[in-house]
């Protein structure tokens, strides 16, 4: 149920986007990208631990590398002498928000470093937030990041312009939105480059950007099939939750992955899934993270 106080500020931003002729998924992506930026901003000025208190949702979950709540790990662990010794910087450069303005995701580069010991070398990677409304206020529902050897380009997100990205349309099809996410990881999928069974690729939108543990985004369905296609391979996913949009437009799930070149185990570990739908009014994977084992 939405409180008066979740109507008032979606009805501000509706307002704000008539006034400067956006649509209201484009406004409502410029305030979470807003609150993306806050977050950041209270890092650099309180410390990795004060910010991400109080930015998370109460059951927020982070990935270490397992999916946990995040509050309940962060308070077990001893604060720091220093909150401002490490400086984590990040800024979003892609996400999307849903037309329900109740759940989005942000994604962009990452940077770690040691202010206290410059010899201690500098981290980099992209983050990955999926957030949700609580109470007119933006939290963060589910976090998760992989490194990079070296600082990702500027521009590594990007979308192709001639591919375009996924529009965000409304459904029609009801609040079928987190069990039809669900539905679409049970059973194995391709990534044969002639496959025999349901095809990962099949499932990509245009724009999707998949993030690996150690490696730099691919960006796009077509780059995706030349880094990712192999003869024998395949993924078998475990959801453990997820969530969708109350507009049914926007849906994340995320759970356990094991990978196979014919029946030997390649590599497993957890993933991350965002899922839009798109024009045709089917859901399509906009966003694959795939993070270590324990």
């Amino acid at each position: 149920m939405r409180t008066r106080s979740t109507l008032s500020a979606l009805a501000a931003i509706l307002v704000a986007a008539c006034a400067a002729g956006l649509s209201a998924p484009d406004a409502t992506l410029d305030d979470l990208f807003a609150a993306e930026r806050a977050f950041a901003r209270d890092s650099t000025e309180h410390g990795i631990r004060a910010a991400f208190l109080d930015h998370f949702a109460s059951d927020g979950l982070d990935f270490r590398p397992g999916p946990g709540i995040m509050r309940e790990r962060m308070r077990a662990r001893p604060a720091p002498a220093d909150p401002l010794a490490l400086l984590l910087d990040w800024s979003p450069q892609a996400g999307a928000a849903a037309h329900a303005g109740d759940l989005g995701y942000t994604t962009g580069p990452f940077s770690l470093t040691n202010q206290r010991d410059a010899s201690v070398p500098a981290r980099y990677g992209y983050f990955f937030s999926v957030w949700r409304r609580e109470n007119g206020a933006w939290r963060v529902a589910l976090d998760a990041g992989v490194s990079t050897p070296a600082a990702p380009a500027p521009d590594s997100l990007a979308t192709a312009p001639d591919k375009g990205a996924t529009r965000l349309v409304r459904s029609s099809a009801g609040g079928r939105g987190k069990e039809a996410l669900l539905a679409l990881e049970r059973g194995a999928r391709s990534l044969d480059p002639d496959p025999e069974e349901a095809s990962y690729f099949e499932l990509l939108s245009n724009s999707a950007r998949i993030f690996r543990e150690g490696s730099y985004a691919i960006v796009g369905a077509d780059a995706a099939r030349k880094a990712l296609a192999a003869t024998g391979r395949r993924v078998i996913w475990t959801p453990a939750g997820g969530a969708a949009s109350a507009s049914d437009d926007l849906g994340y799930t995320y759970g356990r992955f094991v990978r196979f070149i014919g029946s030997s185990e390649e590599a497993s570990g957890y993933y991350v899934h965002v899922w839009q739908r798109d024009a045709g009014d089917a859901w399509r994977m906009v966003a694959d993270v795939q993070l270590p084992p324990d």
